[in-house]
């Protein structure tokens, strides 16, 4: 039987997208000059990683106290706890888990828009937060 290389690569496909669904290991496609392919252990931890970002350059203005003592939630968004940023601002969730392109909270810390005080998050800070997304946004 001769099989053509659309037929070849079918059967070769399939077991290969088997073994991919069976590991625990996420696979991301980073764009950079050319299109990689890099494989990332799922690490990052919300407590640990996530949250000291959001507490420094964020929870002023999403549910921090102001100087008087009153808690502002701008656009309804607090991000004090997990629960609370999952819930999302008045305009609904701001977090896609595993789904950083489409996740609000990525696209205004990616092009500067957040925080609008304050130092923008540092290149560092960026890969904890889009890592966080992408890996599934888990309460860990």
């Amino acid at each position: 039987m001769i099989w053509t290389r659309f037929e070849a690569m079918g059967v070769l496909a399939l077991p290969l997208g088997f073994m991919l669904a069976l590991t625990d290991v996420p696979l991301t496609l980073a764009a950079q000059d050319e299109l990689q392919f890099s494989l990332i252990a799922a690490d990052v931890s919300f407590s640990e990683d996530v949250t000291p970002i959001l507490e420094a350059k964020c929870v002023i203005c999403h549910g921090g106290a102001d100087e008087n003592g009153a808690i502002t939630k701008e656009m309804q968004l607090d991000l004090t706890s997990y629960d609370a940023l999952m819930i999302g601002s008045e305009y609904g969730p701001i977090v896609e888990p595993g789904n950083v392109e489409d996740s609000v909270l990525w696209m205004m810390i990616e092009v500067g828009d957040m925080p609008q005080e304050g130092d923008p998050l540092t290149a560092e800070e960026l890969e904890v937060i889009q890592a966080w997304i992408a890996e599934g946004a888990q309460n860990n």
